[in-house]
C-alpha cells in the first residue's frame, strides 16, 4: 500500500533483497525507473571490504532475446560497490562508466546473419543481480528503463498516421520550441518517435514524421515529394502552441540529408541538427529494377541527383563503401547536387562515425564544413567525428551496441561514447540554438 501510494506521487522506490552469505548481509539498492540516456544508479552495500563480485545486467528485448553483460568489481573499504564510480576488474566493459553495465550486453544465443534490430517499445526492464566468486545469487533488482517517457502528450498530426507530435507533460503558458525528427532509410517513423518523446521530456515540442513507407506515401525511398515536410512545417506554423521563431531540424542518414536539404529552403528554420549526413542528393532506391532516379522530388519534379557509380567489381563483391567512394568521386556530379547548406538560416550540427561502414558519413559532413567555409557562413556549424564509431550513433545512450558494431561500423565502446557525447552535445545545440526568438 505504501509503495502503491508514493509511484502515485512520482517518489523513487528502492528496491531491495538481502541475503545473509557468512558475515555478509548484501543488498542491491537500484531506482525503480529510469529514462533511456540516463546513466545507471546502481549501489550494493554489505559486501566483506576487498572482496570480489559480479554484477549482471539481464534484459529481454521485443523479440524474446536475452541480453546479458557482466562485470567483476572489488568492495570498497566500507563493502560497497558503484558501478558508476569504479573501475571493473574484469568483464564486458574495463572503464569508469555509468553506462557500461547497458551498452556492453550481447545476446546470450548467437546472432542470425540476417537479424535485424527488434521492433521499439515504450520500455525495458532490466534485471540485475550481484554474484559472489562462486557465482551464487545474493541480491537482485530490476529497474524500467523508459524510452518512451510516461506522461508526455502525444497525438496524430496531419490527414494520415505519417506523423506523431510530442509535447511535455507541463506546458508552460508561452508557446513551445519545436523540432521535426526525420528517420533513415528504413522508413516509417520508429527512430523519429524514440528520439521525439525523449526530447518533448525537455521541453520541447517535438514532431516524428515519415517521409516514406507509411499511409500515403511511397514505398520507397525514390522520388519521395520533400513537400511531405514542408506541410509539417506549415502545420507548426499556424499551431499556437509552437513559437513559429524558434524551429529546428534533427535528421539522421537519408533523414539527415533531407534535413538539411529542407532547411536550405525554409528560412524559418533556425538550427539543424545532422546525423551521419549526406551532402548532396543522391540516387533513390527502388528494388527491384533500381531505375535511376532521385531520392527526392519538389512540384513532381526530380532533384538533380548523383548517380550510382556501378561497375562489375560492385557486382562481384557488393562492397557497398567501394560503391560510394566511387559515387563520390563523380565530382561534377556531386557538385551540381550539392545540398546548398550555405542558404540555411540557422546553426548546423553535424554528427558522424569515421568507421561509418554505410556510407561515408564523416567525408560527407566535411564536404559540407567546407561548403559553408568558403560561404563565409554565419552561424554556428560544428562537426562532431569519432574515430571509433559508425553509422549507428544516432540514438541515446543506454542499449546495447555491439550489435551495432557488428553491422554498421566502429567499436562497442566506441559507439557507446559517440553516443552518449552527441547525446549531450545535442541538447546543448538545441538549448543555444533555440533558446530566444
Amino acid at each position: 500500500m505504501r509503495t502503491n501510494l508514493l509511484r502515485a506521487f512520482g517518489v523513487p522506490v528502492v528496491a531491495l533483497l538481502a541475503c545473509t552469505a557468512g558475515e555478509e548481509n548484501i543488498q542491491l539498492d537500484c531506482p525503480e525507473a529510469m529514462v533511456l540516456g540516463e546513466p545507471l544508479a546502481v549501489r550494493a552495500r554489505g559486501m566483506m571490504p576487498g572482496g570480489a563480485y559480479t554484477i549482471v545486467a539481464d534484459r529481454e528485448d521485443s523479440l524474446g532475446r536475452r541480453w546479458l553483460s557482466r562485470a567483476t568489481f572489488e568492495a570498497d573499504a566500507t563493502g560497497m560497490i558503484e558501478p558508476a564510480r569504479q573501475r571493473p576488474a574484469e568483464g564486458a566493459y574495463r572503464d569508469f562508466d555509468g553506462l557500461g553495465l547497458l551498452w556492453s550486453a550481447s545476446l546470450a544465443e548467437p546472432t542470425p546473419d540476417d537479424w535485424q534490430p527488434p521492433p521499439p517499445r515504450d520500455f525495458s526492464e532490466i534485471h540485475l543481480r550481484v554474484e559472489t566468486a562462486d557465482r551464487q545469487e545474493a541480491a537482485a533488482c530490476t529497474v524500467r528503463q523508459w524510452i518512451r517517457p510516461p506522461g508526455i502528450h502525444s497525438e496524430g498530426w496531419g490527414e494520415s498516421s505519417s506523423a506523431e507530435l510530442f509535447l511535455p507533460q507541463q506546458r508552460p503558458a508561452t508557446p513551445l520550441p519545436a523540432i521535426v525528427f526525420l528517420g533513415g532509410s528504413g522508413g516509417g517513423r520508429g527512430w523519429a518517435t524514440r528520439m521525439a518523446g525523449l526530447f518533448a521530456q525537455r521541453g520541447y515540442a517535438a514532431l516524428a514524421v515519415a517521409y516514406f513507407r507509411s499511409e500515403g506515401l511511397p514505398e520507397h525511398l525514390a522520388q519521395v515529394p520533400v513537400e511531405t515536410v514542408f506541410s509539417a512545417i506549415d502545420g507548426l506554423q499556424k499551431d499556437p502552441r509552437i513559437d513559429d521563431q524558434r524551429l529546428a531540424l534533427m535528421g539522421y542518414s537519408k533523414g539527415a540529408e533531407l534535413a538539411l536539404l529542407v532547411a536550405s529552403r525554409r528560412p524559418e528554420i533556425k538550427a539543424v541538427a545532422a546525423i551521419a549526413p549526406g551532402s548532396s542528393v543522391f540516387q533513390g532506391f527502388k528494388p527491384p529494377k533500381f531505375p535511376t532516379l532521385s531520392s527526392w522530388t519538389i512540384d513532381g519534379v526530380d532533384l538533380p541527383f548523383v548517380p550510382n557509380a556501378y561497375d562489375q567489381k560492385f557486382f562481384e563483391t557488393f562492397d557497398g563503401m567501394y560503391l560510394w567512394y566511387r559515387t563520390l568521386a563523380q565530382h561534377e556530379a556531386v557538385e551540381e547536387a550539392a545540398i546548398p547548406v550555405e542558404e540555411i538560416a540557422g546553426d548546423i550540427l553535424l554528427v558522424s562515425g569515421v568507421d561509418d561502414r554505410i556510407w561515408p558519413a564523416t567525408a560527407m559532413a566535411e564536404q559540407i564544413v567546407a561548403r559553408l567555409y568558403l560561404a563565409e557562413f554565419e552561424h554556428r556549424v560544428q562537426h562532431l567525428a569519432f574515430p571509433e564509431a559508425g553509422h549507428g550513433i544516432a540514438a541515446p545512450p543506454g542499449e546495447p551496441t555491439t550489435d551495432v558494431a557488428a553491422r554498421l561500423g566502429g567499436s562497442a565502446a566506441g559507439n557507446a561514447a559517440a553516443r552518449e557525447q552527441s547525446w549531450r552535445a545535442l541538447e546543448q545545440f538545441f538549448t543555444q540554438s533555440l533558446s530566444a526568438p
